[in-house]
């Protein structure tokens, strides 16, 4: 990690993705304050084996008053991140436009928007004041050229999330803030515990590299993001696809 004494708070931090983003980014004049919702094992894992100073947060992402609370302990603690990584998704199922209500969109759109607008009022301010940084999303292939079938309240979900980087980048960009996202492909990771496995297979089988993405093709993007060597990176949305973009 460049620089030191660097703070992140990484939402979504027990996820596979997020774990590995930990591993990636080990250092010991790192703080990552971890949020989780149910699985706190995996964080106590990373705590046995980091460098990085680990602080486990847990707050379930449907709730405002839990949300408030993790940035009320956050104040407590006084940790103030000057990097921000949200990972936090609930896990995507097919379902049919003719099937769908307009709750599974509401639940997407708390978990993900919501969540982060909340997280991003609080944080931005101080990043402001210190004049310096770095904000990255996890999209989604979604977002680049023809999306699938039947992940209409997922995909929606996502393009929110594009729109609400695009405009803070913006906003915050004559402020020393860079904001940005990834887009990989569908990644092997248990976030496709609900999709069918022949669906997978297929997927990897018609990928030009003929797999999926795995998490260690994310987590050193991230890793590059946070770097202060993307002073002049904002607004970008960088696709991780293997080539399937093209």
């Amino acid at each position: 990690m460049n620089g030191s004494g660097s703070t992140i708070l990484m939402i979504g931090a027990s996820s596979d993705i997020g774990c590995e983003v930990i591993r990636t980014l080990d250092d010991e004049n790192l703080s990552i304050l971890a949020h989780y919702n149910q699985n706190i094992n995996n964080i106590q894992k990373l705590q046995a084996t980091s460098k990085s100073e680990i602080i486990p947060l847990q707050a379930d992402l449907t709730s405002e008053d839990e949300i408030n609370n993790m940035l009320i302990k956050i104040d407590n603690l006084n940790m103030y991140p000057d990097k921000l990584v949200h990972l936090a998704a609930p896990r995507p199922s097919y379902i049919r436009f003719k099937h769908i209500t307009w709750g599974h969109f509401q639940y997407a759109l708390n978990v993900e928007l919501r969540s982060i607008i909340l997280i991003l009022n609080h944080c931005l301010p101080h990043m402001v004041r210190n004049k310096n940084g770095r904000v990255v999303f996890i999209l989604t292939s979604n977002c680049i050229g023809v999306p699938p079938k039947a992940l209409s309240h997922y995909t929606t979900t996502k393009f929110a999330l594009l729109g609400l980087m695009k405009s803070l980048a913006a906003e915050y960009a004559d402020k020393s803030i860079c904001i940005n996202a990834v887009s990989p492909t569908m990644t092997e990771t248990s976030f496709l515990i609900d999709f069918p496995n022949k669906l997978v297979e297929m997927t990897a089988a018609a990928h030009p590299l003929k797999r999926n993405a795995i998490t260690k093709d994310i987590a050193p993007v991230i890793k590059f993001l946070l770097s202060k060597e993307t002073a002049f990176i904002t607004g970008a949305n960088i696709p991780i696809t293997g080539g399937t973009d093209f």
